[in-house]
Parts: C-alpha cells; structure tokens; sequence
C-alpha cells in the first residue's frame, strides 16, 4: 500500500470514530483520495430485521441507481459471486460478462460509469454480512489490484461501523459490565454486548414501546427479576445502521439499601407527586408517604424533598408505568428531559 493509501486508511479510521457520528463526508474525501478517478461510492448496512440492505451514506449516485445497488443488485448472480467473494471484485471480474447485464447496459453506462468495485462488509473471517461498500468510476481501469488490496484493509473498519445490530452509544457511554438488546424493533443482542436478561420481560418491552414515541434519547430506572433488581437503560437509537430503542442493564447492588417501597416514593417525587397524591396512589396513609420520604432523605444524603428527586432522577431510582397508572408513568418521568444523548 502507498503512502497516498495509508494515509487515507488512517484519515478514514479517524472519521469513522468511536461515537455514535460517522464523519462520512470524510470517509468519502479519503476514499478519493486513496482512488483519484472515483466519482461515485455508496456504504450500506444489513438489517436483520428488515431482511434488506439499508443504504447509510452514498455520494454521486442518483436515486434509481442507488436502490437498485442497495436492493436489487445483491440478487443477481452477479451479486451472489460478490458474496462468495472472500476478496472485493471488481467489474471484468464476473466469468459471465458484467457489461452485458441490463443493470450495466440499462443504469451505470448511461449514467457515464465505466468501472466499478465492490466489497462486502464482514467483520474479520465472521459469516455475517454487514453491509457493502460500491464504488465506480468513469474511466475503464481506474481500479485495480492496488485499490482491491485498499478496500480490503478499510473494509473490516467499515464493517464494524456499519453492523446494524452495533449500538455507537454504548460503546461510547457504557462499560463492559453493560447487557444489551434492541427491543423495538426487536433485533437480538447489540453487536459486541450479551443480550440484555430483562429483554425478554414483557413489562420492559411495554416499556420500550411507550418510550420510543416519546421523543427523549434516554431514561434510566431500577427493574425486578427473580435474580434480583437491574439498573436499566432505554435509549433512543437514531445514529447508525438503524433507528430504534435499545435496552441495556447491569445488576444493581443497591449499596444504599433501598426498599421497593422506598423506590416507589422516590419515584412519585421525580415524578413530581405530592406526598397526598402519592399516598392516594400506594393506596396508603400520608403519613406513611412522609415516614418515607424521611428514610429516603437520609440514605439518600438530601435535605429536601427537591434535591432527592433530582438525586433519584439522575441515578435512576424510579420504576416507571407504561401506562398512566401508579406514581411513575413514564411519560411524566421524562417531562422536560433533554432529547439529544445526556
């Protein structure tokens, strides 16, 4: 590889990143650096879900071409040997040839495309598609085996930023100790993460589902199991490969020793309750509520009523409702939440 290409590699390592944006109009300037006659070039990423490819950057392509590249072109026989491929093909690569096909004759060469390459998007020597990088150019030879041997080396970088199942937010907020799964749409484990044991539990997608119309990025909270209490976290994926509600959880310690009870007084105080409306939905005496509140004023280390809410906020020590019973419906949890990632 030439220095031209390996500083390229590097630039497009770095606006690639770690966090939850792809600088993608960097990754492209490098692309074009590293291949000087590219004009056009098109990242897509694999939804499980959705059983499809979704197309997450592109430049250079018009709309036509662009959804036959992401969704028609994987079907053909051409894209089937681009699957088998272990290495990025290039377009006089196809035994049958390529420049007779109607995709060719009927899209690229009108369109003043007159050489391609394409790579699939794995992870390593992993099975599992994550997306597809297309490239082409105007001029017949513009790649070779140098830009084969490039695109291979960015290719692995791309693949883990471009996995559908991979959440940017939790790598870049959350430890190792984190679970994670989506729940909506419902997607199996985050790339790189254990699935998340409260996944499963209909209660938390109930949840998720009234959290995702919300329109706030995250929203912490304490949640039972037979294997004891979780921290949890639903956050509001909107970067990357797919939009939707991931659930992450670690257990929960609980080195303040709080009661169940307790955390439902603290979460009716988030919740901006008074102790009588709070006691009218615990179905219990005022002065229980005050008792309470004065016990969790003390391992909470507060002196107001006040100060515990915001320390129960921001720690997570509530159990939100979907609905808009009890002390803690989620959505007066979440009033006046910032929306973007806290």
């Amino acid at each position: 590889m030439d220095t031209t290409m390996l500083a390229s590699a590097v630039r497009i390592g770095s606006a690639l990143g770690s966090g939850a944006a792809v600088e993608w109009g960097e990754v492209f300037a490098a692309l074009r650096a590293a291949l000087p006659d590219l004009c056009a070039v098109q990242v897509t990423g694999w939804d499980p879900v959705a059983r499809g490819f979704v197309v997450l950057a592109e430049d250079g392509y018009n709309h036509s071409i662009s959804q036959e590249l992401a969704h028609e072109l994987p079907r053909t026989r051409w894209g089937g040997q681009l699957f088998d491929s272990a290495v990025p093909l290039l377009m006089d690569d196809m035994p049958h040839n390529f420049r007779d096909s109607p995709h060719y004759q009927e899209r690229l060469r009108p369109a003043g495309f007159d050489d391609g390459l394409s790579a699939v998007l794995r992870v390593g020597s992993s099975p599992r598609v994550m997306g597809v990088l297309h490239a082409n150019a105007p001029v017949r030879g513009a790649f070779g085996e140098a830009a084969r041997a490039f695109t291979a080396t960015v290719g692995t970088a791309l693949a883990r930023r471009v996995d559908p199942l991979h959440c940017p937010n939790l790598d870049a907020w959350f430890g190792p100790e984190w679970t994670a799964s989506w729940v909506v749409p419902a997607g199996g484990a985050v790339a790189g993460r254990a699935p998340a044991p409260v996944a499963d539990d209909p209660g938390v997608r109930e949840l998720a589902e009234t959290f995702a119309a919300l329109g706030v990025r995250t929203v912490p909270f304490l949640w039972p199991s037979r294997d004891g209490w979780w921290r949890v976290r639903l956050l509001r994926v909107v970067d990357g490969a797919r939009v939707g509600v991931v659930v992450a959880c670690t257990p929960f310690e609980n080195p303040s020793g709080l009661t169940a009870r307790e955390l439902d007084i603290a979460t009716g105080l988030v919740a901006g309750l008074s102790n009588q409306a709070i006691a009218e939905a615990l179905v219990v005496s005022r002065r229980t509520v005050e008792t309470y509140v004065e016990r969790l004023l003390t391992k909470l280390d507060c002196q107001s009523r006040g100060e515990a809410a915001g320390v129960a906020a921001r720690a997570g020590f509530v159990r939100p409702s979907a609905d808009d019973d009890g002390v803690g419906p989620l959505a007066r949890l979440t009033r006046g939440a910032d929306p973007y990632w806290i």
